[in-house]
């Protein structure tokens, strides 16, 4: 780095000073480039905080970037174009103002180089020393006092050309305030470890001494990359300068390792000299080491030839079986996959009978089998109980021909009557037949009235007729009434009453709510006062001729006011109506 040299009494001059300060400018420059690289851009400090409401707080922060000396002249000096890595500073928390919500932004920052401090400056008057000039030849005019590096922030939907990002903030739609989870660092952020970070990550730092890969005896200095498998876990696989060589033996592939009960680590794989065949070692579930020797061709080939040897045997040997079992009483026999396959079958000596044993599917189940014995006591207990049953049943005929016949069975027009009774508590008698309980009608009233001989219904209008003691017939038609928001019914036999309220016009035909199988009597229709303020009454008729199934065309004329008889037609009129005819 250069440095000015002054001398004692030197008349000191203005490039000596601006010198000074571009040598250790640019000695910086170098020593930053030496850090980073020359062309390389990195930030440090520029935390990321929420401010209030859609705000954020910027703490200082500085940004190395490539460019050169001094793009114009600088005080005296002329502008040097050379390359120089420089360092462009913010000093103090700045507030950037975010956009609005419901989008993404980016924070960046922009290097930028002016001159500043405007000032009029004192200047030395050679004409009269003791008195100043305001101003280069007192002109009064300002000038700039300082050049400045200024590391410029700003926020927008984009980086412009020439910035670089810091960082990401997603705002989301509605939100009124930013938070901590909406600050991300942006991808291509220039932000470097600083070197107590870069010092925590050296070796040093491991706490053990690393592998090196490759450069031993009969060894190449080839690069290599031990991983686990991407496909199957648990297995290592290996890259030698990039190229994949394949997985190597894992001793845990697979398994499941939980301990003393699950499965054991392995531990290596080996052709072991003494035996002649490939070992297995294996860590056992208290922590020590186990060898297994492992089957080689020649031991499965003797096991092969000593297997076809015993089937051969064993061939045989069923042959001679299958004829015994043919001579012998199958337990399985005609079984299906619902029973049980028995297990024994012997003597009882304390009950002297056979027991049979079986299990199924949760116990052990052991059965008596009766014997001759059994079954003469109960032939015995039979023969007596037939003669029993044959007096019970001579004395349940004798009762039975006391009392009322009923069918048999169910012939499908009749059927049995299985049960009659007299309920004490309302005097009513009732029987059960067919699986349904029904109730006796009394046929026997009270003093002054006669008594029902029989009750029929006719079958086209349905009428109950009832003939009493006294040969008086007497026939009720059938009755139901309904009622709806508009309108009320109620049919008597064929006969219906409609009664509704509506509203209408002179010359309008009246709808009925519910349609007539037939002409109806001429409708009862009654009316309510004009509707158009004048309180005046109105007569309705109904038109000659217009009555039909579903309905009959109204005339209305008033009976007062100053149009008397006239035809009320600007307002409707309420009208009440009463129909009677066959439903």
């Amino acid at each position: 780095m250069d440095r000015q040299i002054v001398y004692p009494a030197q008349i000191p001059l203005d490039s000596d000073q601006l010198n000074a300060q571009r040598n250790a400018y640019v000695g910086m420059g170098h020593l930053a480039g030496m850090a980073y690289g020359q062309a390389t851009v990195a930030a440090s400090g520029f935390a990321c905080a929420p401010g209030t409401g859609l705000a954020l707080i910027m703490a200082p922060g500085s940004l190395i970037a490539p460019g050169v000396v001094d793009a114009s002249s600088y005080g005296t000096l002329a502008a040097v174009p050379s390359a120089l890595v420089r360092q462009y500073v913010s000093r103090d928390p700045v507030t950037l103002d975010v956009p609005g919500a419901g989008a993404v932004y980016i924070v960046y920052v922009s290097p930028v180089t002016q001159d500043a401090d405007d000032t009029v400056l004192p200047f030395y008057n050679a004409a009269n020393p003791s008195v100043t000039y305001a101003g280069s030849d007192n002109s009064g005019a300002t000038a700039p006092t300082v050049r400045q590096d200024l590391a410029q922030l700003a926020i927008g939907a984009s980086v412009p050309a020439g910035a670089y990002p810091l960082w990401t903030v997603t705002v989301p739609a509605g939100a009124s305030a930013i938070t901590a989870d909406m600050l991300t660092q942006a991808p291509g952020a220039p932000f470097y470890d600083t070197i107590p970070q870069l010092q925590a990550a050296k070796q040093d730092a491991l706490g053990f001494i690393p592998v090196q890969q490759g450069g031993g005896t009969n060894q190449t200095t080839d690069k290599i990359n031990i991983g686990q498998d991407s496909t199957y876990a648990g297995l290592l696989r290996v890259a030698i300068s990039g190229t994949d060589k394949g997985n190597l033996l894992s001793g845990t592939w697979g398994a499941t390792i939980t301990g003393l009960t699950g499965d054991l680590p392995g531990l290596g794989l080996w052709f072991q000299h003494t035996t002649q065949r490939p070992a297995f070692a294996y860590q056992t579930a208290d922590g020590n080491a186990a060898i297994i020797d492992l089957p080689n061709q020649a031991d499965v080939q003797t096991v092969q030839t000593n297997l076809a040897t015993f089937q051969t045997a064993q061939a045989t040997e069923n042959a001679t079986l299958s004829a015994n079992i043919s001579d012998c009483v199958s337990g399985i026999y005609g079984k299906s996959s619902a029973d049980y396959q028995m297990l024994g079958l012997y003597q009882q000596g304390s009950t002297g009978r056979p027991i049979v044993v079986f299990n199924n599917g949760t116990t052990t189940v052991y059965n008596g089998i009766a014997n001759y014995a059994d079954v003469t006591t109960l032939q015995t207990s039979l023969a007596a109980f037939q003669t029993q049953q044959s007096d019970q049943n001579s004395t349940f005929s004798s009762e039975i021909a006391a009392r009322v016949p009923t069918n048999a069975t169910n012939d499908g027009t009749n059927a049995p009557i299985t049960l009659m009774n007299y309920y004490i508590g309302t005097g009513i008698p009732w029987a059960s037949a067919n699986g349904i309980s029904f109730n006796l009608v009394q046929t026997n009233p009270g003093t002054g009235w006669n008594q029902i001989k029989n009750l029929t219904v006719y079958g086209a209008s349905g009428a109950l007729t009832v003939l009493d003691a006294t040969g008086a017939t007497n026939t009720y038609a059938p009755c139901s009434a309904d009622s709806e928001d508009s309108y009320d019914t109620m049919v008597v036999g064929n006969m219906r009453f409609l009664s509704f309220t509506t509203t209408g016009y002179d010359g309008q035909v009246i709808n009925y709510p519910i349609a007539f199988s037939g002409t109806p009597k001429a409708p009862v229709i009654t009316s309510s006062e004009s509707q158009d303020g004048s309180a005046e009454s109105v007569v309705a008729n109904i038109n000659k001729g217009s009555v039909t199934e579903t309905g009959f065309t109204a005339h209305l004329a008033r009976i007062s006011g100053s149009d008397q008889y006239g035809i009320p037609s600007t307002q409707p009129v309420t009208l009440n109506i009463l129909v009677m005819g066959p439903k």
